[in-house]
């Protein structure tokens, strides 16, 4: 059976639709809370035959950096804990982590890349794959900015289209921006197959900055969107790279196809 923790947020709600079209009955999401103290949830009530897709976190660096205590808590002390519980009864668990952990990178690079997180969030996630490097039953995937219709930048150019608001878009900020579609897959595919590497790379096709984002949005479908290029406070930066151009030859293999273009992605969206 296919687990999901953290079914509400943008990687596991779509999850949990995907999967319950495929599989019906054989999903389930898991409802506990990692703000508390005591995990409730029947970890005796996992086997073998289960996978638990790990998608809970407090995700918004600017919110680990102001509160460092309860997003340690959640990202760090019960995550390791839940996961760890989880495995004890032969549960496998895929962990999402975060392109964050290398930190400032400017060009190409595979799984092999040495992690030098930047920002509270990325140092938290980097915790948690350290301590469980080398076990069988976790995968961990390094996810990058999951494109969708509904994710906050795209949500944001919307609304300043729409009202004819001048879009502030920061640069220099690149990502190799996926869509959500691919990283769900990638998820679906690893619970039916667990051969291959533990650390997978799931980011897109290309790195783009926001500011070629917010260019191919326009040109696909909010032709009426102003842009304006801002430099962010340098804050900003201390809480998460200003570019991570990572690749990955393993998700390509996972997913058995090539993954989407951002192009290709908004035309699937906006469809």
């Amino acid at each position: 059976m296919l687990k999901i923790i953290g079914a509400t947020g943008n990687v596991g709600k779509r999850l949990l639709e995907k999967s319950l079209g495929v599989w019906h009955d054989n999903v389930e999401a898991i409802a506990t809370r990692l703000d508390k103290d005591e995990l409730d949830y029947d970890f005796k009530s996992l086997s073998h035959d289960d996978t638990i897709a790990f998608c809970a976190a407090i995700s918004e660096p600017t919110v680990c950096a102001n509160n460092p205590e309860l997003a340690r808590k959640v990202n760090v002390e019960k995550t390791i804990e839940f996961i760890e519980r989880s495995t004890q009864y032969g549960a496998k668990v895929i962990f999402m982590s975060s392109d964050a952990v290398y930190g400032d990178i400017d060009k190409p690079f595979d799984e092999q890349w040495a992690t030098n997180p930047i920002g509270a969030y990325g140092r938290m996630k980097a915790e948690v794959e350290k301590y469980f490097i080398g076990h069988h039953n976790v995968k961990i995937l390094r996810s990058s900015y999951n494109f969708f219709r509904e994710d906050r930048f795209t949500s944001y150019l919307e609304k300043c289209a729409l009202s004819g608001e001048t879009a502030e878009v920061f640069s220099p900020f690149k990502r190799s921006v996926i869509h959500l579609d691919d990283t769900v897959d990638a998820i679906l595919s690893l619970s039916r197959n667990w051969d291959g590497p533990q650390i997978i790379n799931c980011g897109g096709p290309e790195t783009l900055c926001r500011a070629e984002f917010a260019q191919i949005l326009k040109e696909e479908v909010f032709p009426e969107l102003e842009i304006k290029i801002v430099r962010p406070p340098e804050k900003f930066y201390m809480d998460r790279p200003c570019e991570v151009s990572m690749m990955s030859i393993p998700l390509k293999e996972v997913l058995g196809k090539p993954q989407k273009t951002l192009r290709e992605a908004i035309r699937m969206e906006f469809e």
